[in-house]
C-alpha cells in the first residue's frame, strides 16, 4: 500500500510539473501571437503606404489631400512638393527620399517583416507542438491517477 501511494505521489509531482511547463508554453504562445499579429499590422501598412505613395506620384504641387492624423480625423493639405518623401529610419531620424527611393525602401521592409513573420510563425508552430505533447502527457497520468482510485 505504501508503495502505491509513493507513485501516485510521483504521478501527481509529475503532473504538477507538466501543468507548470503548460502554463509556460501558453504563455509564450500568446506571446508570440501578439507579436505575429503586430508584424501583419505593420506588413499591411506598409503594403498600403506603397500604394499611397503610387498616387502620390501622380499628385501636381497645390493640389490638395486629406492627411488622417487618426482613424476618423483628417486635415486638408497642399502638395508642396511630390518628388520630395520624408522616410522614419527610426528614433525620430527622417530621410528626403525621391517617391521610388521610398517605395524600394518600403519594399526592403516588407521583405524583412515577411523573413521575421515566417521565423515567428515556425516558432508559432514549434511551441503549438510542444503544448500538444505536455497535454498528451497530462492526459495519460490523469487517467492512470484516475486507475489507481478505483
Amino acid at each position: 500500500m505504501v508503495h502505491l501511494m509513493s507513485e501516485e505521489a510521483k504521478l501527481r509531482e509529475e503532473l504538477e510539473r507538466y501543468f507548470v511547463e503548460l502554463q509556460n508554453l501558453q504563455a509564450q504562445y500568446e506571446a508570440l501571437k501578439s507579436g505575429l499579429d503586430a508584424l501583419v499590422s505593420l506588413l499591411n501598412e506598409a503594403r498600403i503606404v506603397r500604394e499611397e505613395l503610387k498616387t502620390l506620384s501622380t499628385l501636381s504641387k497645390g493640389e490638395k489631400i486629406l492627411v488622417p492624423l487618426g482613424s476618423r480625423v483628417f486635415v486638408e493639405a497642399g502638395i508642396i512638393d511630390p518628388s520630395k518623401i520624408l522616410y522614419n529610419l527610426g528614433a525620430g531620424i527622417y530621410a528626403i527620399l525621391k517617391p521610388a527611393e521610398a517605395e524600394e525602401k518600403l519594399v526592403e521592409y516588407e521583405k524583412d517583416l515577411s523573413e521575421d513573420l515566417g521565423k515567428v510563425q515556425k516558432e508559432l508552430a514549434e511551441v503549438s507542438r510542444k503544448i500538444s505533447i505536455i497535454q498528451g502527457a497530462i492526459k495519460r497520468i490523469q487517467e492512470k491517477l484516475a486507475e489507481k482510485r478505483k
